[in-house]
């Protein structure tokens, strides 16, 4: 099992833990750990993946745009040991490695708790949707006890809501771009009318 907590990033103090040979990480929503697609853009999409290899967790690079540093340095493949941290792309959102407890197993989330971080968007957090292909599955789903402890999360941060609030909507920026490229190659071909 390994545990990891985010120091950086959109969602910093959310914990995650892990049994499973392979935890891919990035901004993909399908990622076991998934970053803010539009907060956390030094993490690429497939950004890096830890690995179970011959009883240890490994650190791979997954060929990302601004490279995997471990404790500061950049790195393509290393082995993890605990407080290591992980920093996706310099000056990107960073995973502390809290614990790393027994042999790597089961292809499953065994939690993830975020006591003092808003709620993301479902639709780009994997691990909030049951259903979604790629999506683990955790058994404790089925337990109806579970389910109250999953009620007691907290409300969104007011601070983080209000900045949010402000900004536009990407896919509203890209038509917005739309349409100064479309009024630009109108003026462009009225000018170069005879």
């Amino acid at each position: 099992m390994i545990r990891l907590r985010q120091t950086k990033g959109a969602d910093s103090g959310r914990e995650l833990e892990f049994d499973q040979d392979l935890i891919r990480i990035g901004r993909m929503p399908d990622s076991d750990v998934n970053f803010d697609p539009e907060v956390d853009l030094d993490a690429s999409g497939r950004h890096a993946e830890i690995r179970s290899e011959n009883g240890r967790y490994i650190l791979i690079d997954a060929g990302s745009r601004n490279g995997t540093w471990l404790n500061g340095q950049r790195v393509k493949h290393a082995a993890l040991r605990a407080d290591d941290e992980i920093e996706l792309g310099r000056g990107g959102p960073r995973l502390k490695v809290g614990a790393l407890r027994g042999r790597p197993g089961r292809r499953r989330a065994v939690s993830q708790t975020s006591p003092t971080v808003p709620r993301r968007d479902p639709r780009f957090d994997a691990l909030t949707v049951p259903g979604i292909t790629g999506a683990p599955s955790d058994p404790a789903a089925s337990n109806p006890d579970s389910f109250a402890q999953d009620l007691s999360r907290p409300e969104p941060d007011r601070d983080t809501a209000r900045s949010r609030r402000g900004r536009p909507p990407t896919s509203l920026l890209w038509g917005a771009a739309g349409i100064v490229l479309l009024l630009a190659i109108a003026i462009v071909v009225g000018a170069s009318a005879p």
